[in-house]
């Protein structure tokens, strides 16, 4: 298979670079938070301006990486989808070392491919629960008010929301997966996520920006260079691009500047203009694409998948599956789906679950705690498993909570009398993390 052209993978890199951005630049100048945080922010402008870079992209990806690890076990779902992504990237990287860059990077798009429809697809599998597929109780009816500031809620077909999540997230993988559908199911999942990630009210604009660079890998070279020449003739009309374009340095360190001081100087409001600033990029690609909808293209070959990179798509599936097999719950791609896979209180419609630990099993039934999150969450009548307390006690050494365990009342703490909250392991502390479980009438929408 012949590699695509050059143009077509800067593309891809430089999309891949905004989506990392996005992540540190959107909630209040993350990107000044740590070292490595300024680091992937100062690599990924540099991709933007010279993607040809090798050194650039192994910066941005390798400190992504240092950033996904410290954060763990806590790291939300785009956050490690951009981290298996850069894991297939390196490995591309090494085993082409006197290649250039960019058939170095094309050579890993298969991986890439495949990485995307394993995330996608545990994505859509986790909305088939008997939760999610109640119109009173689905995260798609709660989603749908929000971000339509109550005007969802006018609508008489109450299933309509949860219905056309269901239909859509299902698809999306599918037609990604056949070749003569690929290059519509790209624009029907630009389209789909853009309305997703379009009201302020409910900003998912970190998970959009990494599945825009990662669904723009299934369109055809021409057809993804129509979409390019598309945007070209539209950013060549304005002067802003034109400067940017003719004074590079300066634009980076421009765009250093007010995206990296914007939320730490004014708060919301540089947010909210580097918010505007993702929207209009969305917008862009996403209107070049459907004008170039008609245009005949060839679909593009799935490619052949570097031996390599396998055992990265392998252990995406065994994260993705970990919900089902006892494991983690949050960040493993099953986000505003209410799926429940915790003890007995499993709702999947056909998925079984299999726990081969009892880490989701040891449930504590809250009913108050020191912790005030913990205790106010208490009202919802929830419960949390109890590796999950443990795994808070390692920042809160004092953590008080009281809750019932297989109906009996009980007291963990740190004080005599009270049953002490062993610290995880290493590892267990690293890579596990629980949501916590409605088991009452009042259950609530998490982004786990």
């Amino acid at each position: 298979m012949t590699s695509p052209p050059t143009c077509f993978v800067h593309a891809f890199l430089r999309m891949w670079a905004i989506a990392h951005i996005v992540h540190l630049t959107i909630a209040n100048g993350h990107a000044l938070d740590t070292p490595w945080n300024v680091g992937t922010v100062m690599a990924a402008l540099g991709v933007i301006l010279r993607p040809d870079l090798a050194a650039l992209v192994v910066a941005m990806a390798g400190l992504q990486l240092v950033d996904w690890y410290d954060e763990m076990p806590i790291s939300p779902d785009h956050w490690t989808l951009l981290g298996f992504g850069n894991v297939a990237l390196l490995i591309g990287v090494a085993l082409s070392r006197t290649r250039p860059v960019n058939e170095a990077v094309a050579r890993v798009f298969p991986a890439l491919r495949l990485i995307t429809l394993i995330a996608y697809s545990a994505a859509a599998l986790a909305k088939y629960n008997e939760t999610f597929t109640d119109p009173v109780l689905s995260c798609a009816t709660a989603i749908a008010d929000r971000a339509s500031y109550g005007l969802a809620a006018q609508v008489p077909t109450d299933w309509l929301w949860f219905v056309t999540v269901m239909v859509v997230e299902t698809s999306i993988p599918i037609l990604l997966l056949i070749p003569r559908t690929r290059r519509h199911g790209v624009r029907i999942a630009l389209a789909f996520h853009f309305v997703l990630s379009a009201s302020p009210a409910f900003g998912v604009v970190d998970f959009t920006a990494a599945l825009f660079a990662l669904f723009f890998l299934f369109l055809s070279p021409d057809d993804a260079g129509a979409v390019l020449d598309r945007i070209r003739r539209v950013t060549s009309r304005s002067a802003v691009a034109r400067d940017a374009q003719n004074h590079p340095f300066v634009a980076a360190t421009v765009a250093f500047v007010v995206l990296g001081l914007s939320g730490h100087v004014v708060g919301r409001v540089g947010t909210g203009v580097t918010y505007v600033a993702v929207e209009l990029y969305f917008l862009g690609v996403l209107l070049a694409a459907l004008m170039t909808w008609r245009r005949t293209a060839t679909a593009i070959a799935f490619g052949r998948i570097p031996l390599a990179t396998l055992p990265v798509a392998a252990v995406l599936l065994v994260w993705v599956a970990s919900p089902y097999l006892g494991s983690r719950t949050t960040g493993v791609f099953t986000m505003f789906s209410s799926l429940k896979t915790e003890s007995d209180v499993a709702n999947h419609l056909f998925l079984p679950t299999h726990h081969l630990t009892g880490w989701q099993d040891d449930l504590v039934h809250i009913v108050s705690s020191s912790n005030a999150a913990i205790d106010g969450a208490a009202r919802n009548d929830i419960a949390v498993p109890l590796l999950q307390l443990r795994l808070l006690a390692i920042d809160d050494p004092e953590l008080v909570v009281t809750g019932r365990v297989d109906g009996r009342l009980v007291t963990f703490g740190p004080a005599a009398g009270q049953e002490h909250l062993t610290p995880p392991g290493y590892w267990e502390g690293k890579l596990l993390w629980f949501r916590p479980v409605p088991v009452g009438d009042r259950l609530f929408c998490s982004n786990s």
